[in-house]
């Protein structure tokens, strides 16, 4: 059962900041109840446990501003003492190795969200980078089908099409793009093209009942850096157009405080010394109107001139997530 109707919940569904408590503040400020925050890319099962153990001591630490959601209860009591609440996710399922019980362990430490791959070929499923291949044909689809059972929530955002496809047909649940953009929008003349969701896609997303999270990552926006808030709404407009407005959230891929070989590590992991990008610089600029999740506010006068109207802000904003998050927690 849903609790949260008609109560105004702003959700981001993909942060990957550094966590500072200067984060958590800027949280608070742009009014950002909910943030499902990055805990694997690359991570094994131990090194993802020792991330686990850092974040319950940010969440020791800071108690009067974060707390940890495992349910939709911990969201609503978190959200009415004004504290933002941290969905636990992955942008991979390394954390999970080749050990299919992993799944309901790592569930049960607070995971609620796990992306198949990301952006390579690993032994679940195929990333955006690579041309060919789908879900491998046995230990993938056995992980799609013990994340249904523990009602772990699966993230294709980094999948190519294929593989979306495929584990949107074996999957019994909806499916979700925490963090991507609509190619039919944004064009192919941007940096990680590969990145980004055919309209068909979408399309097959919405109709299991998924939700995309719109970013305003610069390397998937289309005019980059130099876009604008407005520039950012009419995709919105576009998306909702495409697939109606039930199936449309945010989903920033916000990340600051980490060094360029970090992000290096993000783009090559442990398979590679370079990245993939033509680009020498790793970071690009965020537009100016989203560099601090602080701005996150805005987006609701935005989208009111962009002639939004309150119910339907209200869902881009938060609640279509949140009816998403309560069909699995």
């Amino acid at each position: 059962m849903n609790i949260f109707t008609n109560k105004l919940i702003n959700v981001d569904c993909l942060q990957y900041s550094k966590p500072t408590r200067e984060r958590f503040l800027e949280w608070k400020e742009g009014n950002i109840n909910v943030v499902h925050v990055t805990l694997a890319v690359w991570e094994n099962a131990l090194e993802t446990v020792k991330v686990i153990s850092d974040w319950n001591k940010l969440f020791r630490e800071n108690s009067d501003l974060i707390g940890l959601a495992k349910s939709q209860n911990d969201i609503l009591e978190l959200t009415k003492n004004k504290k933002t609440a941290i969905i636990f996710g992955f942008q991979n399922t390394s954390p999970f190795e080749d050990n299919i019980e992993l799944i309901e362990m790592f569930y049960q430490m607070g995971v609620r969200i796990s992306q198949l791959t990301y952006n390579i070929r690993n032994l679940v499923a195929t990333g955006c980078w690579e041309d060919e291949g789908g879900v491998s044909g046995f230990l993938g689809k056995n992980f799609i089908k013990e994340m249904n059972r523990v009602g772990m929530i699966i993230d294709l955002s980094h999948c190519n099409e294929r593989s979306s496809i495929e584990a949107m047909e074996l999957s019994q649940n909806p499916v979700v793009f925490t963090h991507a953009n609509p190619s039919g929008y944004v064009g192919f003349d941007i940096e990680l093209n590969k990145r980004n969701k055919s309209d068909e896609l979408l399309m097959l997303l919405a109709s299991q009942g998924g939700v995309i999270g719109l970013s305003m990552y610069p390397k998937i926006l289309k005019n980059g850096s130099k876009a604008t808030i407005d520039d950012f709404c009419d995709m919105v407009a576009y998306t909702v157009n495409l697939i109606g407005i039930d199936h449309v959230g945010i989903g920033s891929d916000f990340y600051t405080g980490y060094t360029e070989e970090t992000v290096l590590w993000w783009r090559a992991g442990r398979w590679s010394r370079e990245s993939p990008l033509n680009s020498p610089n790793q970071f690009s600029k965020w537009p100016t109107w989203f560099n601090n999740p602080s701005q996150f506010q805005n987006l609701e006068l935005a989208f009111a001139k962009k002639g939004f109207n309150p119910d339907e802000i209200s869902k881009i904003m938060g609640q279509n997530w949140l009816n998403l998050f309560s069909k699995f927690f």
